[in-house]
């Protein structure tokens, strides 16, 4: 397992580089790893003693690295930024701090040397940095024109009333089909079906459909979704005429790809509807994305119209 010093520097690390976000992926990680009989991973040593300066600091500066300083109210901002990621950890202690200086410092003395080899000047860290101070701006004005643009319960329910169907558990269905060259003979082949006449009987003796000779068994097909494949689907053409069918049930002909069609549903599993309580949060999280998701879209509608947008719709073609 990682050395606690050792992973307490490379939070602060993290942290000032990328936020809490990252270092919750970072502590999952190695939490997970197995542990190590192997001796842990040497501590960092402590920072050289700085040359003497006879020039006194300010009172509310806690350190200097050439021309860059550290107050100590930014500090204890770091300090409390530090404690949301690493709950664990006492940075109240005089040695937390320790540590936590002694990391930005570090950090402090590699940008100043980037900075006098020309790193900073180089086309990649410089689009990167434009590109970053762009997310923030835009994640902050999203933020702001968001803040408090959320769904109620009475739109929930709403919402619900209106959707019940779409909200049902996923159905299944374990269908047979008789398929007919013509109409006239569908509809024949229908009322033998509805006087009693066996279904799988009738699907080997007259349907021109591919199941024919199992009886016109279909199996046991669902309800379209993205985690299921076109075989394991109900049919679109079909899915129509047998929603509403209960176990036993028979369709109507109904023309098809390779013909007339009549169904039989052997058996149906889930399609109930579910209870408003159990879907409550759900929607009223979907609800409130599509409000704050027109927030943004109407303020930049409201922008575009301020703003002179062009584009040169040729250089889109231009391979």
């Amino acid at each position: 397992m990682i050395a606690p010093r050792v992973f307490f520097l490379i939070s602060i690390f993290l942290v000032s580089l990328f936020g809490c976000d990252k270092l919750s992926e970072f502590k999952e990680y190695f939490s997970s790893k197995p542990k190590q009989t192997a001796t842990s991973p040497a501590v960092p040593a402590p920072l050289p003693a700085a040359p003497a300066s006879d020039a006194a600091l300010p009172d509310n500066v806690l350190a200097k690295v050439g021309n860059w300083t550290i107050t100590i109210e930014a500090f204890n901002d770091r300090l409390g930024k530090l404690k949301e990621a690493v709950p664990e950890y006492d940075t109240n202690s005089l040695e937390a701090k320790q540590l936590v200086l002694e990391e930005l410092i570090r950090q402090q003395l590699l940008v100043a040397d980037a900075e006098q080899a020309g790193v900073a000047q180089q086309k990649d860290i410089v689009d990167a940095i434009a590109e970053f101070r762009r997310m923030l701006l835009v994640r902050e004005v999203a933020m702001k024109l968001t803040k408090g643009v959320e769904a109620t319960e009475a739109e929930a329910q709403e919402y619900y009333d209106k959707n019940k169907e779409v909200l049902a558990e996923p159905a299944e269905w374990h269908l047979r089909e008789i398929v007919a060259n013509t109409e006239v003979g569908a509809k024949e082949i229908l009322i033998e079906v509805l006087k009693g006449s066996d279904f799988a009987q009738l699907a080997k003796e007259r349907s021109i459909g591919k199941t024919a000779a199992n009886g016109g068994d279909m199996g046991f097909l669902a309800e379209p979704a993205p985690d299921k494949s076109q075989e394991q689907m109900v049919p679109d053409f079909m899915l129509g005429e047998i929603r509403g069918l209960d176990a036993g049930g028979i369709s109507k002909v109904f023309k098809g790809p390779d013909g007339f069609y009549v169904i039989k549903v052997e058996e149906k599993k889930g399609g109930k509807t579910r209870e408003f309580s159990d879907v409550k949060d759900d929607i009223v999280t979907g609800l409130t994305l599509l409000k704050q998701q027109q927030a943004i879209l109407n303020h930049l509608t409201q922008l575009s119209q301020q703003m002179d947008v062009k584009i040169n719709e040729k250089l889109l073609g231009d391979k």
